[in-house]
């Protein structure tokens, strides 16, 4: 795949990727219907509480929608290289490979063909 210049990329794409990699900010939420924490300090001789009221790190709901629909697969090493050979040399994404995979599995087993269980997958004769 060739590498692209900077003169090649349209702007529109950097301040979008921009955009993207800057880190959303969290706000600090107060904990409701919670007793404050108790903190003491020690001043040479004299020891004087001090309170602090707990608070939660709440990060913005934008960041669950965005990987709300990520599956994550765990495969060696050398499977996922195998998988990945294979997919290039079909000139397909992983991505399409699994989804394809997924819908012809699902119209065998709907015809009778084969079963599908923890053992693996078995032809219907």
């Amino acid at each position: 795949m060739p590498i692209a210049k900077k003169k090649d990329i349209p702007a529109e794409f950097v301040n979008q990727m921009k955009e993207n990699l800057t880190k959303s900010p969290e706000t600090e939420v107060p904990v409701k219907n919670e007793k404050p924490v108790e903190v003491y300090q020690s001043r040479s001789e004299n020891i004087q509480p001090a309170y602090k009221a707990p608070v939660v790190s709440q990060t913005s709901s934008e960041k669950k929608e965005k990987y709300a629909d990520v599956m994550n697969v765990r495969l060696s090493k050398g499977r996922r290289n195998e998988i990945k050979a294979f997919c290039t040399s079909c000139g397909i994404t992983v991505t399409q490979y699994i989804e394809s995979s997924f819908e012809f599995f699902a119209r065998e087993v709907a015809a009778g063909n084969i079963s599908i269980s923890k053992g693996g997958i078995t032809k219907i004769n």
